[in-house]
């Protein structure tokens, strides 16, 4: 595992949860997330791992950032879609940030499609994101979980699908009712 699946692995240890990396012939297979994501109750959901790094050539592309978090999402989809085609199980994806230049707010951006400034107001600014190629599958994702090197973590729930949404409250000691809503 890299450092940043040991990372995840971690994170999910304290929640009391047990990642487990898929067979070295499963993934000879085809593509898989990072995990599937044990409980004492079986599996609970599968979980793919993506790593920020800084864009070393910040400026030779146009919003590198919002670029490089739509394509870690677009992947992750195919990825996690190929084990948990008909969505039986919750699928999450792990962020670790190692990008100063870079935030959960700009998450928030490329799913939501909006600015959100420091009086909570939103402005849809970057909908090319949030409607482009991610629009659809943005919503195959139940949970990301936000590392960062700078801040504590992060959950930003979809609450697409209501029973995966209590599973995952449950799983991370989260009150479904003590969630904000930042959607566009």
């Amino acid at each position: 595992m890299s450092s940043d699946e040991d990372k995840v692995s971690d994170y999910l240890a304290h929640k009391g949860l047990r990642a487990n990396v898929f067979s070295k012939e499963a993934r000879q297979k085809g593509k898989t997330p990072d995990f599937s994501v044990y409980s004492n109750n079986g599996l609970e959901f599968y979980c793919e791992v993506k790593s920020i790094q800084k864009d070393t050539v910040q400026g030779l592309r146009k919003d590198p950032v919002f670029n490089r978090l739509t394509d870690d999402v677009h992947t992750a989809v195919k990825q996690l879609h190929a084990v948990n085609e008909n969505t039986a199980y919750p699928d999450v994806l792990a962020f670790v940030n190692h990008d100063d230049k870079c935030g959960f707010l700009d998450l928030i951006a490329v799913l939501t499609g909006d600015f959100i400034n420091q009086n909570e107001e939103h402005y849809p600014i970057y909908r090319q994101f949030s409607e482009g190629r991610i629009k659809d599958e943005k919503s195959r994702i139940h949970l990301f979980i936000w590392l960062d090197d700078f801040k504590p973590e992060r959950l930003l729930f979809s609450q697409t699908q209501a029973d995966f949404h209590q599973r995952l409250c449950k799983l991370f000691g989260v009150p479904p009712d003590s969630i904000k809503q930042v959607g566009s």
